[in-house]
């Protein structure tokens, strides 16, 4: 069994080390931990991750656990990271997240497509991906290739939906737009044991009409919370700013009666 992970460099530091003992001069933890957070602030190459390092090293060397004078060199990051473990990873990545989400008690997730307008697949193309995003984190917990046989987003979630619940099994509530609005994408959710929150708008008109009826003859009471958005429009006659609010409730809805989207 996997010991529990304190911090992002005690999980790198989990991660098998692939290089020789000779002639290694940095930890290998602290190599990776260096990489991820250069990428975090944009440094996408390895020669500016370099001076980038170089430009912060009093503040990085005994953060990310270095014991020399200077950063590691571009080419030393590059041999590095050639024969890093992906699954090693993901697992260690996976494990330091969910302690997170555990310390948070964070349970829902976004679920939402997007083209890369840098990334490109092999005939050129930009790469269109299916992102997992846990906002309370502001991380992405997975991403799915919208490709291979799986052309809609949907379809790339419930093929993903069993590796994402095994990695973060404290995900209870996805959230997503209406294309994910479907009927064989909710019955795997119901399967899986997992609530969903998906818009519904006129593009199914069906099921709209059938959520509208449901609820017709719901009692209107005072809402439990209330947003207001500022317009920016100037003070009316009697003193008050135009805007336009939002409610929500708490309270548990029932449907007068059943109705099948």
């Amino acid at each position: 069994m996997a010991r529990p992970v304190d911090s992002l460099l005690d999980a790198f530091s989990q991660i098998r080390d692939p290089r020789k003992a000779r002639g290694v001069r940095h930890p290998y933890a602290s190599v990776l931990s260096l990489v991820f957070i250069g990428l975090i602030c944009r440094q996408t190459e390895l020669a500016t991750l370099q001076r980038w390092a170089k430009d912060h090293w009093e503040t990085l060397r005994a953060a990310l656990g270095f014991t020399r004078d200077h950063p590691p060199h571009a080419t030393t990051i590059s041999r590095a990271l050639a024969r890093l473990s992906l699954e090693q990873f993901r697992d260690v990545f996976g494990r330091w997240i969910t302690s997170l989400a555990e310390s948070a008690q964070i349970f829902a997730a976004a679920v939402d497509g997007k083209t890369s307008k840098q990334g490109r697949d092999a005939d050129g193309d930009p790469i269109h991906m299916l992102n997992v995003f846990a906002h309370e984190l502001n991380i992405c917990l997975a991403q799915f290739p919208v490709s291979e046989g799986k052309p809609t987003e949907p379809q790339a979630f419930k093929e993903g939906l069993k590796e994402l619940l095994e990695r973060y099994p404290l995900l209870r509530l996805f959230t997503g737009d209406a294309l994910f609005a479907q009927r064989p994408l909710a019955q795997v959710l119901l399967e899986a044991n997992r609530d969903f929150l998906f818009a519904v708008k006129d593009n199914q008109p069906d099921l709209l009409e059938a959520i509208t009826a449901s609820f017709q003859d719901m009692a209107r009471r005072t809402p439990d919370a209330k947003v207001v958005e500022k317009k920016g429009a100037p003070f009316t006659s009697e003193g008050s700013i135009s805007s336009k609010a939002r409610w929500s409730t708490t309270s548990e809805m029932r449907p007068s009666s059943p109705a099948s989207p």
